[in-house]
């Protein structure tokens, strides 16, 4: 099965209701027609993850997919409290300053990635991007951080149903309750077998990201 790249790129529905986690990873230059030198669209791109906190330790499980949100740094972002708001959680020392910006992405790469929370709003009816409604302190050291097997979907970690359910939505952003879940994977079992289920004892566990990415891809047809 090929997974469409509206998948691939994150053009998914993420939940309105609950935050995710952002590790910052990579800041870039976006061109623009006008010539100045006290202007710069950057785009700051975010790694999602989900957030669970019923887990022991609580952990942060990767999406595979990147958010991004575009900013624009000129010698008046510092009156921009949105911009404000990024830079003191990201640590950016000259909010006015594409390279105090770039440094984070530095960071990044040296294995020193920045965290937010991040809570999402709809999406917008053109690109359907979510825009980033809520943004705040991350804890990283509260939990632990399970990262995505990029090179194969048959890997990953297994968990409960109920949690993910937290992963699914519907056409209208809602998420799918455990029968219909349950129904889904029923389906797909026979064909993945252990990949995408596992029992322990008489609990069954899935592959919540071969799962979520057979439901996207069924979903976007």
């Amino acid at each position: 099965m090929q997974f469409p790249e509206v998948m691939r790129h994150g053009r998914f529905l993420f939940d309105t209701d609950i935050e995710y986690a952002g590790r910052l990873v990579g800041i870039t230059e976006r061109s623009i027609e006008n010539e100045a030198d006290d202007l710069a669209l950057l785009r700051l791109e975010f790694e999602i993850f989900v957030i669970d906190e019923e887990s022991q330790p609580p952990g942060l499980l990767a999406t595979a997919c990147i958010a991004s949100r575009d900013i624009i740094v000129t010698l008046r972002a510092k009156s921009d409290q949105k911009l404000v708001e990024y830079s003191d959680l990201l640590g950016v020392k000259d909010v006015n300053s594409k390279e105090s910006w770039y440094l984070m992405e530095q960071n990044a790469s040296a294995g020193k990635p920045k965290w937010i929370r991040i809570k999402f709003g709809p999406p917008d009816e053109v690109d359907l991007r979510q825009p980033f409604s809520v943004i705040r302190k991350l804890d990283l050291s509260e939990f632990t951080v399970i990262e995505s097997e990029a090179s194969t979907l048959h890997r990953g970690t297994f968990v409960k149903v109920s949690q993910v359910v937290r992963l699914l939505r519907k056409e209208n952003n809602e998420i799918p309750s455990d029968d219909t879940v349950n129904r889904f994977v029923d389906k797909y079992e026979d064909r993945y077998g252990e990949r995408l289920v596992q029992r322990v004892g008489r609990q069954r566990q899935i592959n919540w990201h071969l799962c979520w990415h057979l439901w996207e891809a069924e979903r976007v047809g």
